[in-house]
């Protein structure tokens, strides 16, 4: 058996034989892990490859066994099968992949799958902390979510997480949990927006970004930050737009937006809409969710950034 090691991480105790290089272990952590990954061999996972044909459009392969565990791959990255309760993800890593890239879809595919199985919802979401509060920016992968918070970064705010949310709930308050400190750009907001970043950064070939430490060291020492809002990006193709604005999203259209911003929209179990429906139902009665419309221009950033402020106060 391999050694295995504890990182905390989406306010997580995950436990794990594969190296996890991006997040810190967890110090004094006892107690049963929330996600235990365990190294895979190849002989395994021809054993239990599922049959059929896979939609050759989708990345990631998708596929619910007879014993209720989920079986994923992505050709180039990683496969996994996770337990049926979600606790036991059994993973390897493909090819000639990097480690970071490899950990990153881990961390954000796997480990959200793992907690879909659990019961719980996540977010595709990049969330900022901003004058002590969270905010979080939703929108479909190139809506511009990953730009505008290195812009707001490079005007005081510091990152939570970047690709998956995870939420708990306290009261009437909704906590983001932080993720690895990294952030994913392009080039050329990454060298226009943190120069200083990409210096040390590394260049995912996978996805054709560079994967940065926004700051040498997080302000904070990465405890759960309180949420103040959502913001959904709007297309980032509609050239009809022409000065930034936002709505209060409510009703069909919040529960909407809410839904297709999951972080794994694959699972389609028995139980998973009555999951998805509770949650819609508590942030949004704990929660403002804003539609944000703006032309996808440096020049818009700064409005953008004062509207923000302006929704979420002082």
């Amino acid at each position: 058996m391999n050694a295995r090691h504890r990182h905390l991480v989406y306010g997580l105790v995950i436990e794990s034989e594969l190296p996890l290089t991006s997040v810190h272990e967890a110090a004094g952590s006892d107690g049963r892990a929330d996600i235990t990954l365990l190294a895979g061999s190849p002989d395994y996972f021809r054993a239990i490859v599922p049959g059929g044909a896979r939609d050759p459009d989708d990345w990631i392969e998708h596929v619910v066994l007879d014993d209720g565990s989920v079986y994923m791959k992505s050709s180039d990255v990683f496969e996994a099968t996770i337990s049926a309760n979600g606790r036991t993800a059994i993973c390897r890593m493909l090819g000639d992949v990097e480690q970071r890239a490899f950990e990153a879809n881990l961390l954000n595919f796997v480990v959200s799958a793992s907690l879909t199985l659990q019961g719980e919802e996540t977010l595709h979401a990049t969330v900022l902390e901003m004058e002590g509060r969270a905010v979080g920016l939703l929108g479909q992968s190139g809506a511009g979510k990953s730009t505008l918070a290195a812009y707001l970064i490079s005007h005081g705010a510091d990152l939570v997480t970047d690709d998956m949310l995870r939420v708990s709930f306290a009261g009437d308050t909704i906590l983001a949990h932080p993720g690895p400190y990294r952030l994913k750009l392009l080039d050329q907001p990454a060298t226009g927006f943190l120069p200083d970043a990409v210096a040390d950064g590394h260049f995912n070939a996978l996805s054709g970004k560079i994967m940065v430490r926004p700051r040498r060291e997080p302000r904070s020492h990465r405890a759960p930050s309180r949420l103040a809002a959502l913001f959904h990006l709007g297309d980032p193709d509609d050239d009809t737009i022409a000065e930034v604005s936002s709505a209060r999203l409510s009703g069909l259209e919040l529960a909407k937006t809410l839904m297709s911003s999951a972080m794994d929209t694959r699972y389609a179990g028995s139980s998973r809409m009555e999951h998805q429906m509770r949650f819609v139902a508590r942030v949004a009665d704990l929660l403002p969710v804003h539609a944000l419309r703006y032309p996808r221009t440096v020049a818009a950033l700064d409005g953008v950034a004062r509207e923000i402020r302006r929704i979420i106060g002082p």
